[in-house]
């Protein structure tokens, strides 16, 4: 599993990984660092992409870089969002979109990191920005756990046996 944050020039400062309990705490970096920071997200993915992820493993992303394109606030951006668009375009694409995806009240009740406004605001933004990718699953995660296991399991399978994009899972 790999987080959405970079790994080897953070690594090498020092820098741990964490999970921030207030993603919408701190105010936004300013435009040149958050542009030198998705330039370097990009260099990274694609190194991990040429180098490191090909070794014939699943590699699940709990978030990934379109994720900084929903929740900008989360990552501190203060660069302009074209750019940040453009970038995404670039980066590596995931063979896989999977969202799991709950109602708002599921949501909020299992975190309260954001507002229950914002919940609901990013939640029908994950829901149209994925729902626009060529080979996606959303999943409904107020099933029980075993029911969204199976049901990505069997998206990743149906990919690995196509070998071939498949349109909407």
């Amino acid at each position: 599993m790999r987080y959405l944050k970079p790994r080897i020039v953070m690594t090498r400062c020092g820098e741990q990984v964490t999970i921030n309990p207030n993603p919408h705490g701190k105010p936004p970096r300013s435009a040149l660092t958050s542009i030198a920071k998705i330039i370097v997200w990009l260099m990274e993915e694609w190194y991990a992409h040429l180098f490191q992820d090909r070794r014939g493993v699943l590699l699940i992303c709990d978030r990934y870089y379109h994720d900084l394109l929903i929740d900008p606030i989360r990552y501190r951006y203060g660069g302009p969002m074209w750019l940040a668009r453009m970038v995404g375009k670039l980066v590596p694409q995931p063979s896989l979109w999977a969202l799991l995806d709950a109602p708002v009240e599921v949501l909020q009740a299992r975190k309260q990191e954001v507002s229950w406004e914002e919940s609901s605001r990013q939640r029908h933004a994950y829901k149209e920005f994925v729902s626009k990718q060529r080979v996606h699953i959303i999943a409904d995660s107020a099933q029980s756990m075993d029911r969204v296991v199976l049901e990505v399991e069997h998206a990743i399978a149906a990919i690995d046996k196509s070998k071939t994009p498949l349109e909407n899972l």
